[in-house]
């Protein structure tokens, strides 16, 4: 990451920056792909988290794992699919009532070509949660539609995933990237200047 400016230390003022600073100094603990897990898993309920920024930030960070990354994505958001497809199909329209969701023009394409439609749609780089719950409420089984999202979503998280860990400078160009790189860089230099160590970029990380 040298091609990335440091700054003074500070903690990262956007929250993409924050968890991707924490997941950053526990990448080479034991729980560390367990807890990235959490990020896809929860896409579904939680959309307001930045899983493609947070996907392509870890990615740049650790280039020389990201095929593990986007295996534990693809990995949970499989699973996170099968979880909400069984939850809606227990609970049908009254939760979807309660939680004002709607399907829109997601349930309109999987009502006319099934379980095909979610395959389709979760080769997009977002989750395809209104895709999911279209299928679980047109009655398709939770391990069909965890297979399908299973069988799609390795290319687009691959590409993201890939893109971060082979081309740093071209993420430069998109501006939210780079500025919570810059944040998680300068943060991480500042600590590890205050531990009495040579600030830069560590062996494995974006270079």
């Amino acid at each position: 990451m040298a091609d990335i400016p440091a700054t003074a230390s500070r903690r990262p003022g956007t929250r993409a920056g924050r968890i991707l600073l924490r997941l950053d100094r526990a990448a080479h603990r034991p729980w560390f792909l367990p807890a990235l897990s959490v990020f896809p898993l929860s896409d579904y309920v939680l959309p307001v988290l930045p899983n493609q920024l947070l996907l392509v930030g870890v990615s740049a960070l650790h280039p020389r794992r990201w095929r593990a990354v986007a295996l534990t994505f693809v990995t949970a958001s499989a699973a996170g699919a099968f979880l909400v497809a069984s939850v809606v199909q227990s609970a049908g329209l009254r939760l979807l009532e309660k939680v004002g969701g709607e399907t829109g023009g997601a349930g309109e394409f999987v009502a006319q070509h099934g379980v095909l439609a979610l395959a389709v749609l979760a080769l997009l780089p977002w989750t395809p949660r209104l895709a999911v719950v279209a299928c679980a409420l047109a009655g398709i089984s939770p391990w069909a539609i965890a297979l399908a999202v299973l069988a799609a979503r390795p290319l687009p998280v691959a590409l993201l995933a890939a893109t971060g860990a082979r081309a740093p400078r071209l993420l430069r160009r998109f501006r939210r990237i780079d500025r919570v790189l810059t944040e998680v860089r300068a943060a991480g230099d500042g600590r590890r200047a205050s531990q009495g160590a040579e600030p830069g970029p560590r062996p494995g990380t974006l270079g």
